[in-house]
């Protein structure tokens, strides 16, 4: 099969204004970000929003005279700018520039609905580029973006300042899938800026013609489904660079999320000890080829599949890494990318390793995966998570359980990109994109803007360390979105984690 490579064309195509028909009435979303320093004052950035609004092309949303409620924003901010959200005078502003009032003559009140959330930053403007800083703000009708926001099932009765919480964007489904995604994306931890394990609020806010925007209401949520409405490819496309480090091996021996033994060259082989042999391999291919390169730890992801997946996708002919091959790792992940796409678009699941390799007699060379394959909050018990995987151990189909014996696993690692790699990569802006972030204790760079604020139109973009959790699912409001054979069959729920850096959707 010849690798799909995504481009820079495809990426162009994801962006402007979606238009989303909800129930019998159509509505519009407008998307806008905001990367911002640290070291920009408020004012400074209601100021360049406002001049932005009113000098380009992108005009502010207005709204009609007479009582209508019937408008919203989703406002996302990275963790730096947590406490600007609960800033009142900020958060008019924003509202009170996004939201413009006509005048003809007639003084009627404006009603806004807003929800705010704080993620780990925002989409990088490159592939693998690092997240970004600041604000990316979806806007439009509250009822199209912000179905149920008051809901009482989703508010903290007490509020639990330890509790993690969560937003779920409903998207297109993945190429050739005929039902929609839900895309969770566990929120920041914001206890070192305001307190709180997550930040996510919903609040009113209304004012008197042109006068400036009030809170009238503020609650804190535990969850919320957002719509950012289709794109114009009618699917969501998976961007997912990963580096290829050995061919499908055929699983001999293995229980739950324990891989014991896998099959290499036609022979049972301890299932870590190919890993151990690679691993040192990638550093000193490493080290010759980037002499800024500094050695640490390398996570390792495996997909599972079933058979024939691995057949009729050609996997065993998949190019891999080699630690002499004039290809450089950059290279190869784009070269594989559409081919990942692939295999996530068939239902295979990606595990990360969280431990193995050493050991002797029975335990020698054991890989445990990740488990995890649906959202849940820390603060729940994995006891369920183990038992679903112990019961799927004689699943018929090893696309859903996790190590059945006779399904295959795909060893690969993030690759390494030399900064000129990174500069060369594709944009990643304009378009509504979910991604990952590197998953370490540092503080994200400030995009080296000193006090420098950017505005991009038709963008929105944030980004989980925790990862994203992907779930295929039928819901009413997209029934027959890309199904194209007439059938009423419920296709079977397809769930995986995503937690890799820099792998992203673009919706």
């Amino acid at each position: 099969m010849r690798p799909r490579i995504f481009n820079s064309q495809l990426i162009a195509g994801c962006h402007g204004l979606c238009v989303r028909r909800f129930g019998s009435r159509p509505t519009a979303t407008k998307t806008i970000s905001l990367t911002v320093s640290s070291k920009a004052p408020k004012q400074a950035v209601l100021d360049k929003l406002n001049r932005h609004l009113t000098n380009s092309s992108r005009k502010p949303t207005h709204v009609p005279d007479g009582n209508n409620s019937d408008h919203g924003a989703a406002v996302f901010a990275s963790r730096n700018f947590a406490t600007w959200l609960e800033d009142e005078n900020f958060m008019s502003g924003v509202l009170g520039t996004l939201f413009k009032s006509n005048t003809s003559g007639q003084v009627n009140s404006r009603d806004v609905q807003v929800l705010c959330a704080v993620t780990d930053g925002l989409t990088p403007t490159r592939v693998f580029d690092e997240p970004q800083t600041g604000f990316s703000i979806l806007y439009g009708s509250a009822e199209g973006i912000l179905p149920g926001l008051w809901d009482a099932n989703d508010f903290e009765s007490n509020v639990n300042l330890d509790r993690e919480s969560s937003v779920s964007f409903l998207s297109n489904p993945l190429p050739r899938h005929t039902w929609p995604l839900d895309i969770t994306l566990p929120l920041a931890n914001t206890v070192f800026q305001n307190g709180r394990r997550s930040t996510l609020f919903a609040s009113r806010w209304q004012s008197d013609h042109d006068g400036p925007m009030a809170r009238t209401m503020i609650r804190e949520k535990r969850t919320q489904t957002i719509w950012p409405g289709p794109n114009p490819a009618g699917h969501t496309s998976p961007y997912l660079p990963l580096l290829p480090l050995t061919p499908p091996r055929k699983i001999v021996a293995g229980l739950g999320n324990i891989v014991r033994q896998v099959e290499i060259d036609g022979s049972p082989t301890p299932a870590s000890k190919e890993l151990e042999g690679l691993i040192p391999k990638v550093f000193d291919s490493r080290s010759n080829r980037d002499e800024s390169y500094s050695p640490g730890p390398i996570g390792v992801w495996c997909w599972v599949l079933p058979p024939h997946v691995v057949e009729n996708q050609h996997l065993l002919d998949l190019k891999v890494f080699q630690p002499e091959s004039s290809q450089s790792e950059a290279e190869l992940s784009l070269e594989t990318m559409g081919t990942f796409s692939e295999l996530i678009s068939h239902g295979c699941r990606l595990h990360k390793i969280l431990s193995g390799g050493g050991g002797w007699g029975a335990k020698q060379g054991l890989l445990s995966l990740d488990p995890e394959t649906n959202y849940s909050p820390p603060d729940q018990d994995n006891v369920e998570m183990f038992i679903k995987a112990f019961q799927e151990r004689d699943n018929p189909n090893p696309s859903e359980g996790l190590v059945t014996p006779g399904s295959y696993l795909m060893f690969c690692i993030e690759p390494h990109w030399a900064e000129k790699e990174v500069g060369l990569s594709q944009r990643m802006t304009p378009t509504t994109a979910l991604g990952v972030a590197p998953n370490n204790d540092e503080e994200l760079r400030p995009a080296s803007l000193s006090n420098k604020i950017e505005i991009v139109d038709d963008h929105f973009g944030v980004v989980s360390k925790a990862g994203l959790f992907l779930k295929a699912t039928t819901l009413p409001h997209m029934t027959g979105v890309g199904n194209t054979s007439g059938s009423s069959k419920a296709p079977r729920t397809f769930t995986t984690k995503v937690d890799f850096p820099r792998a992203s959707f673009l919706l």
